[in-house]
Protein backbone atom coordinates (compact mmCIF):
# COMPACT_ATOMS: atom_id res chain seq x y z
CA UNK A 1 0.00 0.00 0.00
CA UNK A 2 1.37 3.34 -1.01
CA UNK A 3 2.01 6.18 1.52
CA UNK A 4 0.39 9.31 0.39
CA UNK A 5 1.11 12.85 1.39
CA UNK A 6 -2.04 13.79 2.86
CA UNK A 7 -3.66 10.21 3.37
CA UNK A 8 -6.88 12.02 4.88
CA UNK A 9 -7.16 15.29 2.57
CA UNK A 10 -10.31 14.02 0.49
CA UNK A 11 -11.42 15.81 -2.74
CA UNK A 12 -12.99 19.37 -3.13
CA UNK A 13 -11.19 19.80 0.10
CA UNK A 14 -9.26 22.84 -1.61
CA UNK A 15 -12.30 25.14 -1.69
CA UNK A 16 -10.20 28.17 -1.68
CA UNK A 17 -7.71 30.61 0.38
CA UNK A 18 -8.67 29.73 3.61
CA UNK A 19 -8.14 25.77 2.90
CA UNK A 20 -5.09 26.75 1.41
CA UNK A 21 -3.97 28.25 4.10
CA UNK A 22 -5.21 25.60 6.55
CA UNK A 23 -3.62 22.48 4.34
CA UNK A 24 -0.34 22.85 5.41
CA UNK A 25 -0.67 22.98 9.29
CA UNK A 26 -2.69 20.00 9.16
CA UNK A 27 -0.56 18.33 7.27
CA UNK A 28 2.52 16.76 9.47
CA UNK A 29 4.44 16.16 6.06
CA UNK A 30 4.18 19.97 5.27
CA UNK A 31 4.99 20.99 8.89
CA UNK A 32 8.03 19.45 9.67
CA UNK A 33 9.55 19.64 6.12
CA UNK A 34 9.13 23.48 6.18
CA UNK A 35 10.40 23.76 10.00
CA UNK A 36 13.49 21.62 8.61
CA UNK A 37 13.63 23.86 5.71
CA UNK A 38 13.30 27.37 7.77
CA UNK A 39 16.22 25.68 10.02
CA UNK A 40 18.19 24.37 7.05
CA UNK A 41 18.49 28.28 5.33
CA UNK A 42 19.48 29.88 8.48
CA UNK A 43 22.56 28.20 8.33
CA UNK A 44 24.23 29.92 5.85
CA UNK A 45 23.11 33.73 7.28
CA UNK A 46 20.77 36.54 6.33
CA UNK A 47 21.72 36.19 1.94
CA UNK A 48 20.92 32.59 2.37
CA UNK A 49 17.68 33.02 4.44
CA UNK A 50 16.41 35.60 1.71
CA UNK A 51 17.85 33.56 -1.53
CA UNK A 52 17.08 30.04 -0.38
CA UNK A 53 13.87 30.86 0.80
CA UNK A 54 12.60 32.35 -2.14
CA UNK A 55 13.99 30.10 -4.67
CA UNK A 56 11.99 27.25 -1.86
CA UNK A 57 9.09 28.90 -2.23
CA UNK A 58 9.34 29.39 -6.61
CA UNK A 59 10.25 25.89 -6.75
CA UNK A 60 7.23 24.88 -4.94
CA UNK A 61 4.72 26.69 -7.03
CA UNK A 62 6.87 25.70 -10.15
CA UNK A 63 6.67 21.61 -8.44
CA UNK A 64 2.86 22.52 -8.04
CA UNK A 65 2.60 23.79 -11.89
CA UNK A 66 4.03 20.94 -13.14
CA UNK A 67 1.44 18.91 -11.93
CA UNK A 68 -1.09 20.95 -14.02
CA UNK A 69 0.42 20.60 -16.93
CA UNK A 70 0.73 17.53 -16.19
CA UNK A 71 3.39 15.93 -16.28
CA UNK A 72 3.74 12.59 -14.52
CA UNK A 73 6.70 11.98 -12.48
CA UNK A 74 6.96 8.62 -11.13
CA UNK A 75 7.38 8.00 -7.56
CA UNK A 76 6.55 11.48 -6.68
CA UNK A 77 6.04 11.10 -3.06
CA UNK A 78 9.28 8.62 -2.51
CA UNK A 79 11.57 11.37 -4.19
CA UNK A 80 9.59 13.81 -2.00
CA UNK A 81 10.59 12.01 1.29
CA UNK A 82 13.92 10.57 -0.31
CA UNK A 83 15.06 14.26 -0.43
CA UNK A 84 13.38 15.56 3.28
CA UNK A 85 15.35 12.70 4.41
CA UNK A 86 18.57 13.98 3.24
CA UNK A 87 17.73 17.26 4.10
CA UNK A 88 17.26 16.16 8.07
CA UNK A 89 20.49 14.32 7.67
CA UNK A 90 21.96 17.15 6.85
CA UNK A 91 20.45 18.75 9.60
CA UNK A 92 21.35 16.17 11.72
CA UNK A 93 24.95 16.39 10.50
CA UNK A 94 25.24 19.67 12.13
CA UNK A 95 27.58 20.95 9.32
CA UNK A 96 27.08 23.93 7.37
CA UNK A 97 26.87 24.20 3.20
CA UNK A 98 27.53 27.02 1.57
CA UNK A 99 24.28 28.19 0.17
CA UNK A 100 25.27 27.68 -3.48
CA UNK A 101 25.47 24.19 -2.37
CA UNK A 102 22.45 24.14 -0.01
CA UNK A 103 20.54 24.73 -3.85
CA UNK A 104 20.08 21.07 -4.74
CA UNK A 105 19.27 20.14 -1.61
CA UNK A 106 16.32 22.77 -1.34
CA UNK A 107 15.56 22.47 -4.64
CA UNK A 108 14.83 18.60 -4.67
CA UNK A 109 12.66 19.37 -1.54
CA UNK A 110 10.76 22.26 -3.25
CA UNK A 111 10.15 21.08 -6.31
CA UNK A 112 8.97 17.56 -5.48
CA UNK A 113 7.26 18.47 -2.08
CA UNK A 114 4.69 21.38 -4.52
CA UNK A 115 4.87 18.58 -6.90
CA UNK A 116 2.89 16.09 -4.51
CA UNK A 117 0.40 18.56 -2.43
CA UNK A 118 -0.36 19.71 -6.12
CA UNK A 119 -1.35 16.90 -7.78
CA UNK A 120 -4.53 16.20 -6.43
CA UNK A 121 -5.86 19.45 -5.93
CA UNK A 122 -5.72 21.12 -9.11
CA UNK A 123 -8.82 20.33 -10.51
CA UNK A 124 -10.87 22.07 -7.76
CA UNK A 125 -13.16 25.19 -8.99
CA UNK A 126 -10.67 27.96 -6.98
CA UNK A 127 -6.53 26.82 -7.32
CA UNK A 128 -5.32 29.99 -7.70
CA UNK A 129 -7.13 30.88 -4.01
CA UNK A 130 -5.54 27.76 -2.77
CA UNK A 131 -3.08 28.08 -4.16
CA UNK A 132 -1.93 31.94 -2.53
CA UNK A 133 -3.51 30.52 1.08
CA UNK A 134 -1.18 27.27 0.27
CA UNK A 135 1.79 29.48 -0.19
CA UNK A 136 1.16 32.11 2.75
CA UNK A 137 0.92 29.28 5.04
CA UNK A 138 4.45 28.03 3.51
CA UNK A 139 6.00 31.38 4.38
CA UNK A 140 4.59 31.41 7.97
CA UNK A 141 5.99 28.01 8.55
CA UNK A 142 9.38 28.89 6.85
CA UNK A 143 9.87 32.29 9.17
CA UNK A 144 8.90 30.34 11.85
CA UNK A 145 11.44 27.83 11.51
CA UNK A 146 14.03 30.69 10.50
CA UNK A 147 12.48 32.29 14.27
CA UNK A 148 13.11 28.41 15.93
CA UNK A 149 16.86 28.65 14.61
CA UNK A 150 17.38 32.40 16.09
CA UNK A 151 15.60 31.14 18.85
CA UNK A 152 17.77 28.20 19.79
CA UNK A 153 21.02 30.27 18.54
CA UNK A 154 20.42 32.82 21.50
CA UNK A 155 19.75 30.41 23.74
CA UNK A 156 23.10 28.16 23.32
CA UNK A 157 24.68 31.69 23.26
CA UNK A 158 23.06 32.64 26.50
CA UNK A 159 24.24 29.49 27.75
CA UNK A 160 27.44 29.81 26.65
CA UNK A 161 27.82 32.96 28.38
CA UNK A 162 26.59 31.99 31.67
CA UNK A 163 29.01 28.81 31.95
CA UNK A 164 31.80 31.39 30.72
CA UNK A 165 30.80 33.20 33.93
CA UNK A 166 31.07 30.48 36.39
CA UNK A 167 34.01 29.13 35.54
CA UNK A 168 35.92 32.70 35.68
Amino acid sequence: MPAYAHPFHWAGESIGFGSGLLHPFSSSDHLLTMLAVGLWICRGGVRAVVSLGSAFLMLLLLGGGLALIPLEIAHAETLMYASVLVLGLLLASGRNLHWALSLPVISGVAVSHGYVHAYDIWLDADALGYTVGFTVATLIQLAIGVAANLGIAALLAGQARRSSTRIN
